[in-house]
């Protein structure tokens, strides 16, 4: 008898054990969710971004005369936050159906062959540093229509530096890519 209990005691803390180890990951699992709910804001039906790896992109970008939009960004800057949310607006109201959204930041560290491959497609674009690197910088909207880059702008990237990610666009600059946006996505639906 006294071995049913000590069995029955070791099986309670071993449940015990199980329940409260499970209420810790449930309560990170929780806290992982609400982190990618606001990263991932921007896909679902009521926008017009796809996300992209750069695997798929490059695929893209080697199809035979490629049409495309590509938003080249971080998730986590409020800078490339404000400016999608004003590419979405604009994009809605033209009918622009799909963007391919790109997060480049990893690859950006890494730097894996498959981004230099990427990059290698935009030379003609980017800027070359002191050390004849070129890069990415976020945000950046790239339009390419029949396999023809006629849209790469960065300018927001480059105006405001590096360390800008954590400010948002300011009314001017607002105004200043509505324009650019509407010209843009208007040239970009005409002759389909």
């Amino acid at each position: 008898m006294k071995k049913y209990i000590k069995l029955l005691i070791f099986c309670v803390f071993i449940a015990l054990f199980i329940y409260f180890g499970t209420l810790g990951k449930t309560s990170e699992s929780r806290k992982k969710n609400s982190n990618n709910n606001s990263v991932d804001k921007y896909f679902g039906s009521a926008y017009v971004f796809e996300e992209i790896n750069h695997s798929k992109l490059l695929s893209k970008l080697n199809s035979n005369d490629p049409t495309m939009i590509i938003y080249a960004c971080f998730k986590d800057s409020d800078l490339c936050d404000s400016y999608a949310q004003l590419i979405n607006e604009i994009a809605r109201n033209y009918e622009i159906d799909e963007i391919l959204y790109y997060d480049f930041k990893i690859d950006k560290k890494e730097k894996n062959a498959t981004y230099q491959k990427i990059l290698s497609k935009f030379s003609d674009y980017l800027m070359t540093d002191d050390f004849g690197n070129q890069d990415f910088y976020a945000p950046t909207l790239i339009t390419i229509k029949d396999g023809f880059v006629y849209g790469f702008d960065d300018d927001l990237a480059l105006k405001r530096g590096k360390d800008s990610h954590n400010r948002k666009l300011s009314q001017e600059e607002l105004d200043l890519k509505r324009e650019y946006l509407i010209n843009t996505f208007e040239e970009f639906k005409s002759n389909e």
